[in-house]
């Protein structure tokens, strides 16, 4: 009996252990991404003034590794390390975005590869992307700032019981 409760003990230890790394590095991998999309439409207007002083999209793509923080430089310089090893531009922007696995970066993607099929005014949008990027944030710190109080009453009501019951235990 008591061997059969040590190894469930086990068990149940290295499975919790299992999860806290797990939860770990998904808060990791969240935390890296939304430092990516936070720098993202200032990396697309870096993009948009290149392409619109006449250098090709690699060369912008290069431009962006070279002069952005992590975490954007390197993954521009993981695309830009791709296409020069002959991968061509659509699956490098395919791997960015499973990477980074973003909608605003799906977008980017997507809207590249039409336009690289399609052809067009590449600068126009970008830059008409990356304000539609710009307005999704400010939505998304609008929602938080007004949901910020019921979050909080949240917080407030669901430690209200294990404190009273804390203080009756004590006294």
């Amino acid at each position: 009996l008591k061997v059969g409760l040590g190894l469930l003990g086990l068990v149940g230890a290295a499975g919790a252990a299992i999860l806290l790394v797990k939860k770990f590095l998904l808060s990791r991998i969240q935390r890296r991404n939304d430092a990516f999309i936070n720098m993202f439409p200032d990396v697309l207007d870096m993009i948009v003034r290149s392409v619109r002083s006449g250098f090709p999209l690699n060369t912008a793509m290069k431009m962006v590794a070279e002069n952005m923080d992590p975490p954007v430089s390197t993954e521009f310089q993981q695309v830009r390390d791709e296409l020069a090893l002959g991968r061509p531009l659509d699956e490098a922007l395919v791997r960015l975005s499973q990477r980074v696995d973003e909608p605003d970066v799906n977008f980017f993607v997507v809207v590249l590869s039409v336009q690289h099929e399609t052809g067009g005014n590449l600068a126009e949008i970008i830059s008409n992307l990356s304000n539609i990027i710009r307005k999704r944030k400010q939505l998304r710190m609008k929602i938080k700032a007004m949901t910020s109080e019921g979050r909080m009453t949240a917080w407030i009501l669901g430690a209200l019981p294990p404190l009273v019951f804390g203080a009756i235990w004590y006294t």
